[in-house]
């Protein structure tokens, strides 16, 4: 977990340092948002709507939910279980290959079980932002899910944080 956080504070002052040079952040403010980054659980960002379905959902009702919520994934569970991520990548990639390739079902048909990701990496409603920032950047997402303190489950997204850094004072 060291050498994670370590990873994650290095490449956040990194580049709030680069920010601050660049635009209107102070050294010292563009510190205070490295530590802050640092310090701050999930638990504090703003949590936006959590769709969770089963994997056997139609992918096309799962993508319509998502468009509705204007949310950019839906969390896929197995009763209580995590076990993969439907998010616009899906949607755009996926679904339209659906009906190019002979072995996937056509995009109709197509269950979310058959289009998401299921190897997702998670975090825990304690870890920092900096690790979420950390593994999205390493990773290449725009979300990841988090378990909360009651077991559920809520979503990370690079907007989240964005507005978590905006809103403050810096």
């Amino acid at each position: 977990m060291v050498t994670r956080i370590s990873t994650a504070a290095i490449a956040v002052r990194i580049a709030w340092r680069h920010f601050a040079s660049s635009t209107f952040l102070s050294a010292d403010a563009a510190e205070g948002l490295a530590r802050s980054v640092m310090a701050a659980n999930l638990s504090q960002l703003d949590q936006e709507q959590t769709i969770s379905v089963a994997p056997d959902t139609p992918a096309l009702e799962v993508a319509q939910l998502m468009k509705n919520s204007h949310s950019g994934c839906a969390l896929v569970l197995d009763g209580a279980k995590l076990v993969g991520i439907f998010t616009e990548h899906d949607v755009l990639l996926k679904m339209t290959e659906s009906a190019a390739e002979s072995d996937l079902p056509s995009a109709r048909d197509a269950r979310v079980k058959d289009l998401m990701s299921p190897d997702l990496e998670t975090l825990n409603e304690k870890d920092s932002v900096a690790e979420a920032l950390n593994k999205m950047s390493l990773g290449r997402y725009r979300h990841i899910p988090f378990r909360k303190s009651d077991g559920s489950y809520a979503v990370a997204s690079i907007r989240s944080v964005l507005k978590y850094i905006a809103r403050e004072d810096w």
